[in-house]
This record gives C-alpha cells, sequence and structure tokens, in this order.
C-alpha cells in the first residue's frame, strides 16, 4: 500500500504541516481499530492537500496506534476534517477507543536563507 505520494512529498514547504495522530485502543481492540482506520488511507492520499499518511502499530503495545501525516498547508488539513469519512470516524470508533485522540502539529525546519 502506497502511504506517501513521492511527487508531492518534493512540494513540501515552510507552510507543510506534519500531523501525529495518537489513538489508543481499548485493552485488546487495537487489531479492530486498525482495520477501521485502514480505511481512511486511499480516500485521505487522494485528497489533494495529502502528501503522506502513515499508519503506525507500537512495537510495544499493539492497543496503540499512530498516524505520521503531512499535508501541503493548514488549509489542506482543515478540509481534511470535514470529509465525511473522518465526520463519521467518532462514530466509528468511539466503542474501541479508550481515551480521546491526541493531535500534534510539526513543522519541518527548513535550513534559514540568509
Amino acid at each position: 500500500m502506497e502511504t506517501t505520494k513521492i511527487s508531492k512529498f518534493q512540494q513540501r514547504n515552510e507552510n507543510s504541516i506534519r500531523l501525529l495522530a495518537f489513538i489508543k485502543a481499548k485493552k485488546g481492540k487495537g487489531k479492530e481499530l486498525l482495520e477501521v482506520l485502514l480505511k481512511l488511507v486511499e480516500p485521505t492520499l487522494e485528497e489533494e492537500g495529502n502528501i503522506s499518511y502513515i499508519p503506525h502499530v507500537s512495537m510495544e503495545n499493539p492497543d496503540e496506534i499512530l498516524f505520521d501525516e503531512i499535508w501541503i498547508d493548514n488549509t489542506s488539513l482543515d478540509e481534511h476534517f470535514k470529509k465525511q469519512y473522518m465526520i463519521n470516524l467518532p462514530a466509528d470508533i468511539g466503542h474501541l477507543i479508550d481515551e480521546p485522540i491526541v493531535l500534534k502539529k510539526y513543522k519541518e525546519c527548513f535550513p534559514i536563507k540568509n
């Protein structure tokens, strides 16, 4: 499964956003949660502003999932959360998660130009 659009990856700039989404399943529900979350990968990668959308499972706890995402800009990320599959996500996974999803935004450190 392709999780990064290489041609888009080269378009990263100082406005690009890296979003890390930390999702913790209820004990023993990680696999079931991951099955639901993996359905988001393909449509998300087709979004114009998405560069990468990579799911990870903790090597220490299979009930912990991390999505590592890169977006062209904050507007693209905002548009992502307006997609129907993202609007439906809380209802789709609410019974599987142990605590609220933690979202953290980062910016890439580009070299300072003089």
